[in-house]
C-alpha cells in the first residue's frame, strides 16, 4: 500500500531551470530583405530633399542597412566576448565606435559613457541626513554654535 501526501503547503515550490534556447538566425531569402519595405520607404520619404525613390533603390537601401547592422553587431559581440560576456552592452558599442574606423562617423551619436551618468538606483538616505539637509536659513539663525554662546550676556551684563 502506497501513501501519497497531498498537503499543499508542506513542500516548498520547486523552481524550474530555464533552458537556454539556441540562437535563432534569420535566413534571408534571395531577393528579399529582413526589414519591412513599407517602413524603409516611409523613412526615406521623411526626408524632404528626396522627392521620388524607386522600389529598387529602397530595396538596396534596406539591404545596405541590414549589412551595416550586421557588421556593427558582430564587432560589438566580439568586444563583449573578449570580456567573457554573452550580452552586448552599450559600452561595447561605444568601444567599437571609438576603435574601428568604419564606425567612426557614429562618434557623436554613440558617445563614450561619462562618469557623471546618474546611478540606476537611488540610495536610501538616513533620516539624520534628511534633517541636516532640510535646515533653512531660519534654523541657522536660531541655532547658535558654541562660539556664539561663549560671548552671550544678559541686559545686566551677567553671563
Amino acid at each position: 500500500m502506497e501513501i501519497v501526501a497531498e498537503a499543499a503547503g508542506d513542500e516548498p515550490p520547486v523552481k524550474k531551470r530555464r533552458l537556454r534556447k539556441e540562437p535563432t538566425t534569420l535566413a534571408c531569402e534571395p531577393g528579399k530583405s529582413l526589414l519591412p519595405f513599407s517602413r524603409v520607404h516611409k523613412i526615406i520619404k521623411a526626408d524632404k530633399d528626396i522627392p521620388v525613390v524607386a522600389k529598387d533603390a529602397t530595396f538596396l537601401i534596406s539591404l545596405a542597412t541590414e549589412e551595416f547592422i550586421r557588421r556593427l553587431a558582430q564587432a560589438s559581440q566580439r568586444v563583449a566576448s573578449r570580456d567573457n560576456r554573452a550580452t552586448v552592452q552599450y559600452k561595447d558599442l561605444a568601444t567599437v565606435v571609438r576603435k574601428v574606423d568604419e564606425f567612426l562617423f557614429l562618434e557623436e551619436l554613440i558617445p563614450w559613457t561619462t562618469a557623471d551618468a546618474p546611478p540606476k538606483r537611488k540610495m536610501k538616505q538616513n533620516t539624520n541626513e534628511c534633517t541636516a539637509a532640510a535646515s533653512t536659513l531660519l534654523d541657522e539663525f536660531v541655532v547658535m554654535s558654541k562660539k556664539e554662546v561663549v560671548g552671550v550676556s544678559t541686559e545686566q551684563g551677567d553671563m
